[in-house]
């Protein structure tokens, strides 16, 4: 009976542990995959199935070779005592067998909701990292712009040859380039650390008020003239166009300006005035010279006859020939003022040329009071074409007219100079100085702020025609009560042409 046996007790106890292998190789086997896939719901459902069915392998197999060793041995009561336990975990184990199955359709629908979110979260950040290389790359390509724009606007600012100069709202500096540092001659510090205001620029008070109402009303001005005084106190015109600039949200509001230097410009008009005032005055003062001249001559002519012959009324006669010759002075000035020209004209040395009217007019009665000084550049041979008769009578004017500015009593001071291909002749004194009102009409013929019967109006006129004729040029700076100053400019004759 027990042989019989064998054969069934040999093939239930080797199955019994080849279930058991079975099922921990499985079990093995799942936690291999779990571990290359954490996230993966069938691979934890695997390891659940594989946990319950290693459980229900050893509990029935244990159990299997229990029942069989304990009837081997004549123990069949003690196997009717455990097996309601072995049967309980068979039990267990397939519960949680079929728990596991029954949840896991539910739990795979959440882990494909999850995979499915983390591919969306994946697919939403690629997204995001294309949208952030493209803002990068947008943010750079934006930033080269700016940096562009930037470099080009201070370009303009630094290289422009037009002042550009920013201030608050209450007209305190803020920036200025440095055309504008040159134009008003002050220090870039000086201006901006301050700081100075805006108003400081202007000459005048009333101009500098006109200017603000202006803004004021219309938050902008366009092409007003003013006059700036610079730091040497010496006044330059020019033309202001600039608005309110309220910038972005939260900022402050800003005045921008573009100031033009137009002193130049003006004196070149001013230029052309006189240039036409002159040749049409001309024309009419050589047809009116040549008109009384030969009366004035009869005049004269017969009046110092009478005075030969009647003696008893020699003051009367005396005070005709006085007013005649008098009248006689107009005409020649007038026919000066009108004459082109002599065509003769050769090199001249102005250092010579000056020295010789300095020394003239030394030894009259009208300069014993007055110092004159003179200061030549004697490190070249400043020379010129032209008619030197003229250009003495151009010098010697000046002098004069100096000598009478200081009353007879105080300084003149001469100097000549060069730069570049031009001289310079300049004649200062330290007299009463010409009204602000008077310097654009001094050159004009017939003008003249002398006393009636001290001056016919004509000597600048004429100097200035002569100037002119020359080539060259003749300004005036003057302060009332400080002075005036006379610059002559002519073209030098070169060192190749003297040879």
């Amino acid at each position: 009976m027990i042989a019989s046996f064998i054969p069934i007790l040999t093939v239930d106890v080797i199955g019994s542990v080849a279930m058991i292998i079975i099922a921990l190789l499985s079990l093995y086997k799942a936690k291999l995959l779990r571990e290359l896939d954490p996230d993966n719901a069938v691979f934890l459902y695997l390891i659940w199935i594989s946990t319950g069915f290693t459980i229900f392998a050893v509990s029935r197999s244990f159990g299997h070779i229990l029942r069989q060793f304990l009837i081997l041995t004549g123990n069949p009561d003690v196997w009717h005592t455990i097996s309601p336990y072995s049967g309980s975990v068979n039990t267990a184990s397939f519960m949680l067998v079929g728990l596991v199955t029954l949840f896991f359709n539910q739990s795979w629908n959440i882990n494909e909701k999850i995979l499915s979110s983390r591919k969306k979260l994946e697919t939403t950040h690629v997204k995001l990292m294309d949208l952030n290389q493209t803002l990068e790359l947008k943010v750079i390509e934006r930033t080269e712009r700016l940096t562009s724009i930037e470099h080009k606007s201070r370009r303009i600012f630094e290289q422009s040859l037009d002042t550009i100069l920013v201030t608050d709202s209450s007209f305190n500096m803020k920036e200025i380039n440095p055309a504008g540092v040159d134009l008003t001659g002050y220090d870039r510090d000086e201006m901006l650390v301050e700081p100075m205001k805006f108003q400081d620029f202007f000459a005048s008070s009333s101009e500098w008020s006109r200017i603000k109402k202006l803004i004021e009303q219309n938050e902008y001005i366009l092409n007003e003239e003013a006059d700036f005084l610079r730091p040497d106190k010496s006044t330059i015109l020019v033309l202001i166009t600039g608005g309110v600039d309220y910038g972005a949200f939260g900022c402050d509001k800003t005045y921008h300006f573009i100031i033009k230097n137009i002193n130049d410009r003006r004196q070149m008009e001013q230029q052309i005035i006189q240039a036409d005032k002159l040749a049409a005055l001309g024309e009419l003062s050589a047809g009116v010279a040549h008109e009384i001249n030969n009366p004035l001559g009869i005049i004269l002519g017969y009046t110092q006859l009478v005075l030969k012959e009647e003696p008893k009324h020699r003051g009367d006669l005396k005070i005709i020939e006085k007013h005649v010759k008098n009248c006689q002075a107009v005409v020649s000035d007038l026919l000066s003022f009108s004459r082109k020209g002599s065509t003769q004209k050769t090199n001249i040395d102005i250092n010579t040329m000056v020295k010789n009217v300095i020394d003239f007019l030394s030894n009259h009665s009208d300069f014993r009071n007055v110092d004159i000084n003179y200061h030549f550049n004697t490190d070249t041979y400043l020379s010129i074409t032209g008619n030197e008769q003229e250009m003495g009578q151009v010098i010697m004017n000046l002098v004069i007219n100096a000598c009478h500015a200081v009353d007879g009593h105080g300084n003149i001071t001469i100097s000549t100079g060069t730069e570049n291909e031009l001289i310079s002749i300049t004649i200062e004194d330290n007299g009463k100085g010409i009204e602000k009102k008077d310097l654009s009409k001094i050159f004009d013929p017939f003008f003249t702020t002398k006393p009636v019967g001290q001056g016919t109006g004509l000597g600048l006129s004429v100097g200035y025609g002569i100037v002119k004729r020359h080539g060259g040029d003749i300004v005036v700076k003057s302060q009332p009560g400080k002075g005036t100053v006379f610059i002559i400019t002519l073209p030098k004759v070169l060192p190749k042409t003297l040879s």
